[in-house]
This record gives C-alpha cells, sequence and structure tokens, in this order.
C-alpha cells in the first residue's frame, strides 16, 4: 500500500481499457455493443449470476396495479405514507430507494450471518455500494467508501464525507480527517445542496409506488401546500436520519444484563476452550450482553429488507436489499421502475436495473414511463435483454471484468485486519485512491476518534468465536482464531473498554500456548480489578512478592486423619455451592460486567493451569505437576467464591482437576528417590503466576484445595491424599447427575479409586510382612500387626467393590489375589510360636491359609476364562498352586499329631499337593514354565518320600501297603522324568534317585528268594546308572565355576543358575559312593552263591566279573581321601560308564 498520509494507493479497477494503468474508463468509452448481443440470465455464455435470499421481511408478493393512463403522480394516493397489510409494518421503509445506506450496514449484516464472514464470503456490503462500485468506468460522480477486512471478506460501507464533515462542525470528531481531506484533497470543500428536482423525483416515485400497491388507482385530491411542504421536509429528515453519523463510540459505564436486550447477532462469550481434556464453557455464563448496548446505539442492526448471497462469477457476495418486488398472475417476480418519457435511459441507469435484478434473482422489470408526472404507458423487458435497450447499451462482460479487478485491488491493499480504509474517488476523476484512516488516527491525540473501531473489534471477536465453536475445525483455524483476537485487542483501549478487552483468551493443547491465555488472562484480570471502586477497601499487597506455595511435613496437619476432617469441610462446601452462597471479598456486586468478567478469567486460568499440570504430567515433572494443578484450584476456589449459581458443566471441571490431583500424588509417592527435584520445582513461581495469585487473593483465600495439593514427606500420608482426591472426584460427580452425564469420566475415577486403594491396601501389608520379619519367632502376633491387616483388608475390600461396580473384571482379580497374599501374611504370622522343635501346624495357620484358598478362587470366578486375561490368570493360577503347596509342605513338615491321626493329616497333605499340582500348568511355554516344572517335581517327590515313610511305617493291611508302595514308585518317577527337564536341580535329581534306591533296599529287605533280591539289586543299580546326568550336569557346573575369573565372581552372568551348594554335593556323593558299594557288594555275594548252587551261566559270570572290577575300583577311590570334588566325580561317572556297559545288576 502507498503511503497513507498523501497519495495512497491509486488503482484503475475497470479490466478493459484502463490508460496507463491509472484512469478509469470513460463513459463514452465504455458503450460498446456486446460481442454476444445479449447478456444470459443465470449461468449463459457471458456472465453467470447466482442469487440465494438469505432472509427477507418482505410480506408475500402481490401483483402491483396496473394504472390508468394520464393518471397524475403528482396527486398523492388515498395510503400515502401510511402503513400497509402488504408491505407489513415497516411501511415505507419496504419500499426502500428513497432511504439512503446507513453507515454500518454491513456490520450488521455480518453480526447475523456471522459463518459466512471471514471464509465463504469475498464481499459483504449494501447493493447500492456493489452498484456504485461496478459502475466507476462508466459514471463521473464521486465515491466514498469505508473497506475493513475480516480474514477473506471485505466489508463496503458508504462513507458520506459530506455528512461527515457537517457533524465535526458540530462536535468536534473527525476533524483530523477534515484536515487531510482539505489538504490533499479539496481545499474548498462546501456542502452541496440537493436540488429542488431531486426532491420532486423522489416524491413522484413514492406516489408511484403507493398507487402501485392500492389497487384501486384512486387519487385524492391535492392537499394544501402546508401538507405539501410537511412532507416534503418529512422525507427530507428521514433520508438525513438514515445517513446520520455516530460520534466515536463509548461503552456504557456498565452493560445491560437484561437478556431481551440481545442482538440477533451476538454471539456467547466462551463458545470453545480446551481440546482433548476439557470440555467447553457452560454458556448460561457467556456474556452474550456484552456489546449489544454498543451495537444498537450505533445503529448496527440489519436493517435490510432482504440479505441475499449473491455469486457473480466467480466472486461471493453478501449483498442488503431494498428493491420493491412484485409478482403474481403471469409475472411471479417483477421489479418495478418509474421513467420519464423526455429523458432516454443512459447506461447508469440500465446497468442499475440490471444489477438490481440480478442481485434479487428477478427475471423482468416493468417500466412505466411518465410526461411531468402523467402516466404514458408501461413496458415489460426481460432482464437479459436490458443491457442491449437503445441508449443503454453496455458490455455484460466489461461488468465482469470491473468487479474481478475492484476485487483484486482491494484484496491485495486492503491487507490489515482491523484497519479502516478509504477507498476515494472525486467527481470527475478517473482515479481511485485508498487511504489507511487507521494509521492516519493513530498519528493524532486521540487515536481511538475512529468511529469504525468498536464495530470492527465486535465483528473480530464474533468470527473467533463462531470459529470456536466449531469443535471439529478449532485445531484447523486455531491460528486464525489467535489472530482475529489479537487483532480485536490492538484496536481497543483498555482505559475506555476494560469489560471486551478482558473476553479474548483463547487456549490449546501446548504450554506455549497456555502461557499465552495466562498472559491474556493476566491482563484482564488487572483491568477488572482496575475498575472496581473499592480498591481502597482492599489490604495491600505488592505484586513483587511471591505468594508462598506451602510446603508442610505431613506431621503438622495431623496426619491421614486430619484429611477426614478436610474433606467432610470440602464436601459441606460443595454442598452449599448447590444453594449459590456467594463470598466476594473485593466487593464487587453480583452480576455486574466486573463479575461475570472476572469469573470467566478465572475459570480461563483453572483450565491453563489444568492443561499445563497434564503436560508436566506426561513429562515426569510431577513437582512442577503438582505447582500448576495448585494454582488450577486455587483459581477454581476462588471461582467458588465468586459464583452465584454452580454449573454442572464446573462441577465437572473441578472432579477432572482433582483426578489430576490424585494422579500425581501417586506419582510422587511412588517416586520418593527423587523428591529433591521434585519440591524444587514444585516451589518455583513465575512472576505472572504470582501476580494471577494477588488477584486471586483479592476474592478468596484459595486454601479451599490445600488438603488435595501439599508436598508430603511421608508415603502413607502422598498416598491418602492422593485417595481422598479420586473420592473427592467421585463426590463431585453425585452432586448434579454427573455420573450419568459423563460415564467414561465416572469409570476412569472409580479405576483410580480402586488402583489407589490396591497401592494403600499393600502398602500396610508390606508393613505388616515386615513388623513380622523383625518379631522374636516365639513372640506372639502383635497388636501393632493386627491393625495393619485390618486396614489393609479394607483398602483390597473396597478397592474390589469399586472395580466390580464397573464391571472390571481383571483389576478385580487382581485386588482379591493380593487379598490372598495378605491371607497367607496373616498365616504365617500365626506360624513362630512355640518351640522349632515341637512346632506343629496351627488352626489359625490353617484358617487363613484355606480363606487365601477362596480369595484365589474368587479372582478365577471373577476372570471367569483364561482368554479374558491370560497373563493375570495364569498369576493367580500360580498363587494359588503356591498356596496349596505351602499349607500342605507345613501340615508334612509339622503333622499337627496332637489333633489329628496320621491318616487323616496324610490324606490332608495328599489332597492339598494334587490341588497345587491342578493349577500348576507344566505344559504351557512361558517364563513361568520351569518353576511350575520344578514345583511339580518337588510335589510329586514330596508325595513319594510320604508314602515311602508310610511303608516303612505300616504293619499289617497288604492291600494298603501295596498301594503305598504303586503310589511310592509312580511319584519318584514322576519326580525324577520332571527333574532331568530341568538343567539347574542336579541335586534334587540325585537325591531323588537316592530315595528311589533306599526304597529298593527297603523292598529288597522283606524279599526271600536269591531271585527276587537278584532282580531288585539289578533295578538299583540300573537307578545309579541313570544317575549319571545327574552328575554330568554338577560337574559342568563345577568347571564352569573354576574356570570362572575371580573378579567376576562377584558379578554373575544375569542368565546364569543358582552357583552349587558344595557341602549338599559333598554329601550326596558321599552316600551315592556308599550306597553304590554297597549295592555292588550285594550283587557280587548273590551272583557267587548262585554261581556255586547252579551250572555255569556266562551272562552271570560276566556281571559278575565287571561288578567286582568296579567294586574293586570304587573301593580305592573311597579310600583316597584327599581326592577333589571334580575328580570323585569323574571317576564315579567312569565307573557308571563301565557299569551301563558290562550289564550291571540287569538280567
Amino acid at each position: 500500500m502507498g503511503d497513507s498520509k498523501e497519495g495512497g494507493a491509486e488503482s484503475p479497477p475497470a479490466g478493459a481499457a484502463a490508460r496507463e494503468g491509472l484512469s478509469l474508463l470513460s463513459q463514452g468509452e465504455s458503450e460498446e455493443p456486446s460481442a454476444q448481443g445479449s447478456a444470459l440470465f443465470l449461468g449463459g455464455n457471458e456472465v453467470k449470476s447466482r442469487a440465494v435470499v438469505k432472509y427477507s421481511s418482505a410480506p408475500p408478493r402481490t401483483a402491483f396495479a396496473r394504472l390508468e393512463e394520464k393518471t397524475d403522480l403528482k396527486l398523492p394516493p388515498a395510503n400515502w405514507l401510511r402503513e400497509s397489510a402488504k408491505l407489513g409494518p415497516a411501511g415505507t421503509t419496504i419500499l426502500g430507494n428513497s432511504k439512503k445506506s446507513k453507515p454500518f450496514s454491513s456490520f450488521g449484516m455480518a453480526y447475523d450471518f456471522i459463518d459466512s464472514v471471514g471464509n465463504d464470503v469475498d464481499v459483504v456490503s449494501d447493493s447500492e455500494n456493489i452498484k456504485k462500485l461496478l459502475k466507476i468506468p462508466y459514471s463521473k460522480s464521486h465515491v466514498s467508501m469505508a473497506v475493513h477486512r475480516i480474514g477473506r471478506t471485505l466489508l463496503l460501507d458508504e462513507l458520506d464525507i459530506q455528512e461527515l464533515f457537517m457533524r465535526s462542525s458540530q462536535t468536534g470528531d473527525w476533524t483530523w480527517l477534515k484536515e487531510f481531506y482539505q489538504r490533499l484533497i479539496d481545499q474548498k470543500w462546501q456542502r452541496k445542496k440537493k436540488s429542488k428536482e431531486h426532491w420532486y423525483q423522489k416524491a413522484i416515485l413514492s406516489k408511484f409506488l403507493y398507487y402501485s400497491i392500492n389497487g384501486d388507482g384512486a387519487a385524492q385530491p391535492v392537499p394544501s401546500a402546508a401538507e405539501q411542504q410537511e412532507s416534503s421536509s418529512s422525507d427530507q429528515t428521514n433520508d438525513s436520519d438514515g445517513a446520520s453519523w455516530p460520534a466515536p463510540f463509548e461503552m456504557p459505564s456498565s452493560v445491560s444484563e437484561d437478556p431481551s436486550a440481545s442482538s440477533q447477532g451476538s454471539e456467547p462469550l466462551e463458545p470453545s476452550y480446551i481440546l482433548g481434556h476439557v470440555a467447553s464453557a457452560p454458556k448460561e455464563q457467556n456474556l452474550t450482553t456484552l456489546f449489544n448496548d454498543g451495537e444498537n446505539s450505533q445503529g448496527l442492526k440489519n436493517d435490510f429488507v432482504r440479505n441475499i448471497l449473491w455469486t457473480f462469477e466467480d466472486i461471493h457476495m453478501l449483498v442488503g436489499s431494498n428493491m420493491p418486488i412484485f409478482g403474481g398472475g403471469r409475472y411471479p417476480a417483477v421489479s418495478l421502475r418509474l421513467r420519464d418519457n423526455n429523458k432516454p435511459i443512459n447506461v447508469l441507469t440500465g446497468i442499475d436495473y440490471w444489477l438490481d435484478n440480478l442481485i434479487c434473482n428477478v427475471p423482468e422489470l416493468v417500466m412505466c414511463f411518465h410526461v411531468n408526472g402523467i402516466v404514458q404507458k408501461y413496458e415489460m423487458i426481460k432482464t437479459e435483454e436490458i443491457p442491449n435497450l437503445e441508449n443503454s447499451n453496455f458490455s455484460t462482460k466489461v461488468i465482469k471484468d470491473i468487479a474481478q479487478n475492484i476485487l483484486s485491488f482491494l484484496k491485495s491493499n486492503c491487507t490489515k485486519e482491523g484497519h479502516t480504509y478509504w477507498l476515494f474517488k472525486a467527481s470527475g476523476s478517473d482515479i481511485v485512491k485508498l487511504y489507511d484512516l487507521t494509521t492516519l488516527c493513530e498519528e493524532t491525540e486521540d487515536k481511538y476518534q475512529n468511529p469504525f473501531t468498536m464495530p470492527v473489534a465486535i465483528l473480530l471477536y464474533k468470527v473467533a468465536c463462531n470459529m470456536m465453536m466449531k469443535k471439529n475445525q478449532n485445531k484447523k483455524h486455531y491460528g486464525t482464531i489467535r489472530t482475529l483476537l489479537l487483532n480485536c485487542v490492538k484496536l481497543l483501549d483498555k482505559s475506555r473498554h476494560p469489560q471486551p478487552s478482558c473476553t479474548f483468551p483463547v487456549c490449546h493443547d501446548t504450554e506455549e500456548r497456555c502461557r499465552l491465555v495466562l498472559s491474556y488472562v493476566l491482563e484482564g484480570l488487572k483491568s477488572v480489578d482496575s475498575s472496581i471502586k473499592k480498591e481502597s477497601d482492599l489490604p495491600a499487597a505488592d505484586p513483587n512478592t511471591p505468594i508462598p506455595l506451602k510446603y508442610e511435613d505431613e506431621s503438622t496437619r495431623g496426619g491421614p486423619e486430619g484429611l477426614e476432617k478436610q474433606m467432610a469441610l470440602f464436601l459441606d462446601k460443595m454442598g452449599s455451592l448447590q444453594k449459590g452462597n456467594y463470598s466476594s471479598q473485593s466487593g464487587m456486586i453480583p452480576g455486574s460486567w466486573q463479575h461475570k468478567m472476572k469469573l470467566q478469567l478465572i475459570l480461563k486460568s483453572s483450565k491453563a493451569y489444568y492443561v499445563l499440570s497434564d503436560a508436566a504430567m506426561s513429562l515426569q515433572k510431577y513437582g512442577r505437576a503438582l505447582r500448576y494443578i495448585k494454582l488450577a484450584l486455587q483459581s477454581h476456589d476462588t471461582y467458588c467464591c465468586l459464583c452465584t449459581n454452580m454449573l454442572s458443566e464446573v462441577l465437572l471441571f473441578l472432579s477432572q482437576y482433582l483426578t489430576l490431583c490424585g494422579d500425581i500424588q501417586l506419582m510422587l509417592a511412588q517416586n520418593a528417590n527423587n523428591r529433591a527435584a521434585h519440591l524444587e520445582e514444585f516451589n518455583y513461581q513465575t512472576k505472572e503466576d504470582q501476580e494471577i495469585l494477588h488477584s486471586l487473593h483479592r476474592e478468596s483465600s484459595c486454601q479451599g484445595f490445600a488438603w488435595a495439593t501439599d508436598l508430603s514427606t511421608d508415603l502413607e500420608s502422598q498416598l491418602s491424599v492422593s485417595c481422598k482426591c479420586y473420592e473427592a472426584a467421585n463426590e463431585i460427580l453425585q452432586f448434579s447427575d454427573l455420573k450419568s452425564q459423563n460415564p467414561e469420566h465416572y469409570v476412569q475415577v472409580l479405576k483410580r479409586m480402586g488402583n489407589i486403594r490396591n497401592e494403600i491396601g499393600v502398602f500396610y501389608m508390606n508393613q505388616a510382612a515386615a513388623l513380622q520379619s523383625e518379631r522374636v519367632v516365639s513372640k506372639s502376633v502383635s497388636t501393632a500387626e493386627q491393625q495393619l491387616w485390618k486396614k489393609s483388608f479394607s483398602c483390597f475390600e473396597k478397592g474390589i467393590h469399586n472395580f466390580e461396580s464397573i464391571d472390571d473384571a481383571t483389576n478385580a482379580a487382581l485386588l482379591l489375589c493380593n487379598t490372598g497374599r495378605l491371607m497367607r501374611i496373616c498365616a504365617q504370622a500365626h506360624c513362630g510360636a512355640g518351640d522349632e522343635f515341637k512346632r506343629e501346624f496351627s488352626p489359625e495357620e490353617g484358617l487363613y491359609y484355606n480363606k487365601a484358598v477362596d480369595y484365589y478362587l474368587k479372582a478365577l470366578r471373577s476372570l471367569g476364562t483364561r482368554d479374558i486375561h491370560p497373563a493375570v490368570w495364569d498369576s493367580v493360577n500360580w498363587e494359588l498352586s503356591t498356596t496349596y503347596f505351602t499349607m500342605a509342605t507345613l501340615q508334612q513338615d509339622y503333622a499337627p499329631l496332637s489333633r489329628k491321626a496320621q491318616e487323616q493329616i496324610e490324606k490332608e497333605v495328599s489332597e492339598a499337593m494334587m490341588k497345587s499340582l491342578k493349577h500348576c500348568d507344566v505344559d504351557s511355554v512361558s517364563a513361568r514354565q520351569p518353576l511350575c516344572q520344578y514345583r511339580a517335581a518337588t510335589i510329586h517327590h514330596r508325595l513319594a518320600s510320604m508314602y515311602h515313610s508310610c511303608l516303612r511305617n505300616q504293619v499289617g493291611d497288604e492291600h494298603l501297603r501295596k498301594q503305598h508302595r504303586v503310589l511310592a514308585d509312580l511319584h519318584y518317577s514322576k519326580a525324577v522324568k520332571l527333574f532331568q527337564l530341568l538343567r539347574d536341580a542336579p541335586c534334587e535329581l540325585l537325591r531323588v534317585q537316592l530315595e528311589r534306591v533306599a526304597f529298593a533296599e527297603f523292598q529288597m529287605t522283606s524279599q526271600n528268594s536269591n531271585v527276587g533280591k537278584l532282580k531288585t539289586l539289578s533295578g538299583a543299580l540300573d537307578i545309579m546308572v541313570r544317575t549319571k546326568h545327574a552328575f554330568q550336569l554338577i560337574r559342568k557346573e563345577l568347571v564352569e565355576e573354576f574356570d570362572q575369573p575371580k573378579s567376576d565372581e562377584s558379578t554373575p552372568a544375569a542368565d546364569s543358575s543358582p552357583s552349587l551348594n558344595r557341602e549338599e554335593v559333598v554329601k550326596l556323593l558321599s552316600i551315592f559312593e556308599s550306597r553304590l558299594s554297597f549295592l555292588l557288594l550285594q550283587s557280587i555275594k548273590l551272583l557267587s552263591s548262585t554261581k556255586k548252587k547252579t551250572s555255569s551261566n556266562t551272562e552271570d559270570d560276566a556281571v559278575l566279573k565287571t561288578n567286582k572290577q568296579i567294586y574293586s575300583q570304587l573301593l580305592r577311590a573311597t579310600a583316597n581321601k584327599n581326592a577333589a570334588l571334580l575328580e570323585r566325580i569323574d571317576i564315579l561317572v567312569h565307573l557308571l560308564d563301565q557299569l551301563a556297559r558290562g550289564g550291571g545288576g540287569v538280567q
């Protein structure tokens, strides 16, 4: 754009024949015949036009009354200047042409059709302004228009310089523009008076239209001269009023709170705010009347009879029109014109008629010709024929080019939103100039003297609000919304208009933008606070002194018990909010604009701090997150003090804030190692936050949520605070039926309540286990332990209820599993009483272990099937198996013989072991499979040992002895098979095999025949041979230990198996050597004895020889007491190989 003070931007908006790029087409040059012969209406080859009526206040169309020839239009009809049923209550306004355009007419339309502004529409204007622009190349008349840009939309309004300067001479306004005009454009400016001919033509046009709607054509006698003068002056007055210019806008001292004062175009103040986490602000609290008084006082209403969305070629325009349209009979829609038969139609008139019909979608024109007011004839003309009328021939293509060029010129030069541009063409000149009046005005003493400032600011704000209301487009248009609001704020003088300057922050989901929001909030709060009259009554506060975020040790607050009282006070306060209690410290009047503005700003600050807290939480900056959520809750506490009617949406925000606060406290509890860093972040405070807090402290103590936001050093306290936050969030959801309205949030709150109760239950359970480990074995259970059990159990029980109420079977199962673990800890606590040697499995142990089993079974029933959650299902099964196994092991090792018979104990042990085996999955491949295999092998080993022991101690019942023998052999075999699958259990495998040998030896003692004994011996030696695998595993581990560098001994590989117990290996090796020696000796004796009694047997001889050799080598090896462990193992492996090759005792 050119220099706004001197020349402005100059351009010839016409298309075809501009000279030197500056001057416009003259009238004579433009009157060329159309190449097509005629302009087609609606989609023709030459121009494309489409009109859609968006709004109309006109009554249904009626046929016009065709006046008889010789009717005298100088005589007034009977209905002249009266309201007519056919016209509706608007009276003469509906006829329109006598009424000049208002200076802010485009703004009235823009307010009513806010959806179209900024994006879809190129131009908003009165049809008269559109016609005036498109006639520029044909007309020598002056053009003066104000141009404003909102997004891609241009608003055009007539700028009546004569009327403006007439007012400035009386009020002193616009003097800066008058001086500029006289200096650069017209030094001898004077008011041009309209001729008598002008008023005469207006009068007969008015009478003609009234005749046309009267229908009977009857004329009344001519009124007196005084009456004529009165009616003439009435016309003049109306015209003057219509074009009157307002003084620079002044906002009233208080905004009207009457809802009826709201205009059609007003938009809610706060349509949308935070994305993802927080919903929009409640509409009931939006200040819909904020600008309305200003709109009405400025004449910003949409007074057009109809508003039309007119598409001319590729230009989209929202046009206001007051042209009367008649219809009915053969002519469904026609425009009616009065022409002097002595004056031919010129190009300007033809363009006027053609454009009016295009804009209003009227296919035909009816012209009534008169001579000196006497009707002569009527003529019907189709709209597409108008460009070809005699003496009025013009090219529609040139008009199209003019429109496109003018639009291009304006869009390329009117680039700044909020600025007022002046499009000016002097009378008789071909040069169009464009000036930036906003820049000129800013250089004056009062830069806010521009009367367009406030309407433009309102429109910028309303377009931004409209975009924010469309949630699906909010992210897409965030940059545009922000620009609109920033430009709006720039236009406002905060000292004159503190209300609107408070209302423009907009938020998004990033920390930078939230900080930007808070800067706007702070500006708004300062504007509100500075306008409150009772400032002198307030306590003085230094904005440079930080308000401390209290940091208290838990001991000063009374621990978790103190939370109960604070929660009760909080819930009582929440209940009182429903009753509309109001307690402002600053003396703000409820319902005043300051009150409404501060409520909105405080709510915005709380939302912004909430988003910042959530962002810090995701970055694991928990101290910072707690600081932000504390500020959010302090803002909300102040809001609660000021609010006279707490809305459900605001309560939902509070529930969300408390939920996040609970999350933060839980994470702080779980990350206690980094407490110093979290504390430093928590205590940090920006100057902006301090100033916002000072503004909040003008209204409230901001301590309503102190119980939730303190950073404690005690783990139990942090967990308790977290739990209370979730409980408070849940209580809030019960107040206004928010639970049913926000089911997703309700489910999330209950999940968190269940989770935190599980955390607290585990905390108390671990504390009880720690006390138990510190207790002397012989002492009984302490009261402290029992209290911890009760607290833990209560938390688990409540958590289970939370999860079950939302059908969360998986988490309910996990809590049931933890309750089972608690029961096992209770059982373990009762196992230490009495002397270890005299100890028996107590009834209390059995009671708690059986309770644990019940809870694990409930957990499995809760899950239903493994498919629901395989990992949880497997975990519960493992814990259940462990419980059965532990219970059976304790009964087996510490048999309660003082209370139960041996047979009963053996039966219970056997049943428990088999149940443990049932829930121990050895087949499924998983990380737990080796554990399951080891557990199953151990169960089989224990059962085999039990039946072995029964067999040794049992006398009599041969059937039962046989049954025990079979069961012992079966379980030994299964135990061996499972231990052989494991690489890290060679000692266990060796022990089982030795027990099997002992079992064979025991069986041999009851045998009488040598054949039977040899067979048993052969089986025992075969078992000995099969232990070779165990010795190989032991040897491998010993070699690895020997080869491993000593420096690495302290850091074994993560995947290596536990190191061997060398003492146990030595012990088992000695037993093995003695048993092998015994078996070989018995075998040699029996084979030798059999050989003497019977004839020679070659096979037996070979076995006897082999056994003697092995026995001899074994005796020599065992005689060497200094042999190393590895050497002894190598000798045994070698001997076992010989035994396997030589047949050993195998028959």
